[in-house]
């Protein structure tokens, strides 16, 4: 008999789970954060559609970035790994947190299939959009995405309203 094994994925209308991980400043990252929208990217410095992403994401956190916190999460490994997204992190000009998961531990545990993938957290903690990869109307998606989050906290004084499923593939 063939074992049948189950991997866990974090799917719209779910909760984020608890993330903790040391950072490329030597800080520590937790997440999610109570009554904060989050939008969490997850890239790797050897991504070419995360070379793309990446400044997207710094547009969007110059725009909304008083009202959402922006976050970026490294897969990479190795010895000197936290230098190598420091530098890329410099060369792109990426702010912000940025999370180390060298051993795709997060990756793992949130189910992330693609490079990048970006989530968006509503102030209660849970997922409300997932955007797999990078391509054309990405950006406008993104922006529409978190209006739409954005204005359901509004309405509702912290609590975002339930959002459609949105997941791009």
């Amino acid at each position: 008999m063939i074992p049948i094994v189950l991997l866990a994925r974090v799917l719209i209308g779910d909760p984020l789970p608890a993330i903790a991980l040391d950072t490329v400043d030597r800080g520590r990252l937790e997440l999610p954060v109570k009554e904060r929208i989050v939008v969490v990217d997850f890239f790797a410095t050897w991504c070419g559609p995360c070379r793309e992403s990446l400044p997207v994401l710094e547009r969007l956190r110059a725009r909304y970035g008083d009202r959402a916190l922006f976050v970026s999460i490294s897969e990479d490994e190795g010895e000197d790994a936290r230098k190598r997204v420091a530098r890329f992190a410099e060369a792109i000009g990426l702010h912000g947190p940025i999370g180390l998961d060298p051993d795709r531990a997060v990756f793992q545990r949130l189910g992330v299939r693609k490079l990048p993938t970006t989530y968006i957290v509503d102030g209660t903690g849970t997922v409300r959009h997932i955007n797999n990869g990078y391509g054309p109307g990405y950006e406008a998606r993104m922006a529409r995405w978190l209006d739409g989050v954005l204005g359901g906290q509004k309405a509702s004084r912290g609590v975002s309203a339930p959002a459609s499923p949105s997941v791009n593939h």
